[in-house]
């Protein structure tokens, strides 16, 4: 892996000061790709979608998830090696899972998971294929690198950052530990859960009692899995309990909701005229479709084609929607 021009000048770690860990440093070639269009999208898909609508403070973004992400991901890895110095880890497969943890997010439709269930339930209708957000991550991440060619990175490295990103080794095989870093198809314990869940935690206001620096010490690699100490159950089941409060209290709040069903409604009908569904298909046009398309509806108010997506935003916006659905009945999102 190889480093542009304009990073090979730089010759230290940058730092980022975060809410949630504080002093991040983060590599040269990490700034280089966080410094680029395809990145910066991520600064305008908020991270709970409509939460924002319900729980003002949740007004935080991908963009900070994912530098978070990279920065644990990066903290892993070493804690790993300096455990095990025998292990398989080379500074080159240390770069690459930071640029995974950064790029993991990078196919994030706008209001986040909750597009996922909208295109879906759109493709099962039109005959199409499931679409995965870990998927877009991969194609976006290629068309990052083909529009900004300044950034050098080796294809093998390329295919193996996505394999890590998707949590399968499909292409290019690395110990199995390496992708249970980030996304961990093995038992759901993993760098992208601890930020999430720690940064979710904070911007709602909710408390968390589990401890990720905690679970980095106590780990390590045995049998080519990465384990927890037997000291550690009590945090895992903090961790897992961490979630089911954001899901209780914040993720499934009867208003958030009803939100997204309105959501869901207004860009179907929207989606005639602006073909919203397709975007995610082209990554160009990708790279512009942020939160900002509830902007790009209300603001056509002359467009007689936008006059029902209008309203249900409106809806929304003024809290108008007990006009529409009973708010004693729980309505569930997809």
């Amino acid at each position: 892996m190889t480093q542009s021009e304009n990073s090979s000048r730089m010759d230290s770690d940058q730092v980022f000061h975060d809410a949630i860990h504080g002093s991040m440093e983060l590599p040269p070639l990490c700034v280089e790709i966080i410094n680029t269009i395809q990145f910066q999208r991520l600064r305008n898909i908020k991270q709970l979608g409509l939460c924002y609508y319900v729980f003002p403070s949740a007004s935080h973004n991908r963009f900070e998830h994912c530098l978070g992400t990279c920065y644990l991901a990066g903290k892993m890895v070493r804690h790993l090696k300096q455990q095990n110095p025998d292990l398989e880890i080379s500074d080159r497969d240390i770069l690459c899972v930071e640029i995974a943890g950064l790029c993991h997010d990078l196919g994030h439709a706008p209001f986040s998971h909750v597009f996922e269930g909208f295109i879906n339930e759109y493709r099962k209708e039109n005959g199409g294929e499931e679409w995965e957000h870990e998927d877009a991550s991969c194609k976006m991440l290629e068309h990052l690198f083909k529009e900004n060619p300044r950034i050098k990175v080796e294809r093998n490295d390329i295919d193996f950052i996505k394999d890590l990103i998707t949590g399968k080794p499909e292409i290019y095989r690395r110990p199995k530990f390496l992708y249970q870093i980030i996304n961990n198809k093995s038992y759901n314990i993993d760098v992208d859960k601890w930020d999430y869940l720690a940064r979710d935690s904070h911007f709602l206001g909710i408390g968390k009692s589990f401890d990720h620096e905690r679970m980095i010490k106590m780990s390590r690699v045995i049998g080519n899995e990465i384990c927890y100490r037997d000291k550690t159950v009590d945090n895992i089941l903090d961790m897992f309990y961490s979630r089911y409060r954001l899901h209780k209290t914040a993720y499934q709040h009867k208003t958030v909701l009803l939100f997204n069903k309105l959501l869901g409604d207004a860009l179907k009908s929207a989606d005639e005229h602006l073909k919203i569904f397709e975007k995610v298909d082209d990554m160009k046009k990708f790279t512009y479709f942020t939160d900002s398309i509830l902007e790009e509806i209300l603001k056509n108010e002359d467009n007689r084609n936008l006059r029902v997506a209008r309203n249900k935003l409106k809806d929304i916006i003024n809290r108008s929607y007990r006009k529409c659905f009973p708010l004693t009945k729980r309505l569930r999102f997809l």
